[in-house]
């Protein structure tokens, strides 16, 4: 029987750099696309790797900024390359600017039955400061256009914590994105990554944030807003409607084998983490990094990734590794005080303290 395993695609073309974005992603000009995914395509024909694909991933940089045709050629390539499950899951990252309706045609008759929109917001106000390319009226736009050529399985991404923003009005947000009939809406918090623009307008005090107290109580209220509208949490940043969770990153959470495509592109394979170049030449000439996991690290992500998800991890893949969790003192305290449940050999964190896991997760490790 054939291993299963997921594929992350990494396009890292932008139309412009969002002042948040540490992504290894580039405004280039449209010469240099064609040279990329020739060295993409040459980068699958070389893997050695062998099993059944159960879902593929195109992130980015902004992958519908480029020719669907070249979208087309990678998909075809991994085809022809792989064996692909029959429900196989084909995701697509679309900036709304750049998702027309003849490319998202295009896309669905090639088989990608999965399209994640790069929302961010609803009000043009903070579009424009974050550097967004589109207006909210694009991005409902882009969501109709999506459900008018036939995807089912459409998700917009919100940013949470950004300047002048409120509990009431992400909320708001949320509640046009369900009357716009997506299926999943992932809530990340802003985070001001080191050397970004953001990163600067913050230390100049020319960008005021929401405190992490307002932040707590806007992600706590848009949480309850989702789950009255029948879009669980099961991840601590990403909500469904039942059976449309997504399970590229899923994947992730559970640990399961995934290999990476791309400049800059990360896979992981029976414990040993591989990530390619992180500019154009190291790419060309074929540099990549890999890391052996240690049993700790091992360990510890099965820990902290498990627990952003509502399945949790299993005990016994702890056990296989040498470490009984259920001898570690805060381990016994959280299960006594309910913080943390037991299941069917699994370990969940109660949906109550979603908010504070970071704080648990670590006084669970070995």
């Amino acid at each position: 029987m054939n291993k299963t395993f997921s594929i992350y695609v990494h396009i890292p073309f932008c139309q412009s750099k969002c002042i948040y974005c540490d992504f290894a992603s580039f405004v280039v000009p449209e010469d240099k696309v064609k040279k990329y995914f020739d060295a993409l395509c040459q980068e699958i024909e070389r893997c050695e790797f062998s099993g059944k694909a159960k879902t593929v991933y195109f992130g980015g940089g902004t992958p519908s900024c480029v020719d669907a045709e070249n979208i087309e050629r990678v998909l075809l390539k991994l085809k022809e390359k792989f064996d692909f499950d029959e429900a196989c899951e084909i995701s697509i990252e679309c900036n709304p600017a750049s998702a027309d309706k003849s490319k998202l045609e295009r896309y669905r008759k090639m088989g990608i039955n999965r399209i994640s929109f790069g929302v961010q917001s609803l009000n043009d106000n903070q579009l424009a400061f974050l550097g967004r390319r589109h207006k909210s009226v694009d991005a409902l736009e882009s969501i109709a256009l999506a459900k008018e050529v036939g995807f089912e399985n459409i998700s917009a991404d919100l940013l949470l914590g950004l300047p002048k923003s409120s509990a009431s009005e992400i909320c708001e947000f949320c509640g046009r994105l369900i009357e716009s009939g997506v299926t999943h809406i992932s809530a990340y918090m802003l985070q001001v990554e080191e050397g970004t623009p953001l990163a600067k307008m913050v230390g100049q005090g020319k960008a005021i944030l929401p405190s992490d107290d307002m932040t707590a109580d806007i992600y706590e209220k848009v949480t309850n807003k989702l789950d009255e509208n029948n879009f669980e949490r099961y991840e601590i940043s990403n909500f469904a409607k039942k059976g449309f969770e997504c399970k590229h990153n899923l994947a992730y959470w559970q640990g399961k084998d995934y290999l990476g495509f791309g400049l800059g592109a990360v896979g992981c394979e029976n414990g040993v983490r591989k990530m390619n170049g992180k500019t154009f030449d190291d790419y060309y000439d074929g540099k990549a990094y890999q890391e052996k996991l240690t049993l700790q690290e091992q360990i510890e992500e099965i820990i902290m990734l498990g627990l952003r998800t509502k399945y949790g991890f299993e005990i016994e893949k702890l056990k296989a590794l040498g470490y009984n969790i259920s001898k570690n003192d805060n381990y016994k305290k959280f299960l006594s005080q309910g913080i943390i449940k037991e299941k069917d050999g699994f370990v969940a964190i109660n949906k109550n303290y979603f908010g504070v896991s970071n704080e648990i997760i670590v006084k669970l490790f070995p």
